[in-house]
C-alpha cells in the first residue's frame, strides 16, 4: 500500500508539471485524477491482480489524455491534496 500511494504522489507530480499555464480547472482535473486513485487504492486492497492493472491503465490513460492540458501546477497539487486526502499523498 505504502508504495502505491508513494507512486500516485509521483504520478500526480508528473502530471502536474505537465499544466505550464493558465486556463484549464484544476478542480476537476484533480477530481478525475483522485477518482482514479481510489478505483487504484481499492484495487490494490481486493488483492486482484486484474482488476489492479485495469486500474493503474485507467489512470496511465487519463495521464496521456491530460498531459498537453494547460494550467497551474501548483493548484494542480493543492487540489489533488484537498480532494484525495491520504489516497494520493503528494509531497
Amino acid at each position: 500500500m505504502k508504495k502505491t500511494t508513494l507512486g500516485l504522489g509521483a504520478i500526480a507530480l508528473a502530471a502536474a508539471l505537465s499544466l505550464t499555464a493558465c486556463g484549464t480547472d484544476e478542480g476537476k482535473l484533480a477530481k478525475e485524477y483522485c477518482d482514479l486513485a481510489k478505483d487504484i487504492k481499492a484495487a490494490s486492497d481486493s488483492g486482484d491482480a486484474d482488476k489492479l492493472n485495469d486500474a493503474t491503465d485507467a489512470l496511465n490513460d487519463w495521464i496521456k489524455e491530460n498531459e498537453d492540458k494547460k494550467g497551474d501546477p501548483d493548484e494542480f497539487t493543492d487540489a489533488v491534496k484537498d480532494e484525495c486526502g491520504d489516497v494520493a499523498q503528494i509531497p
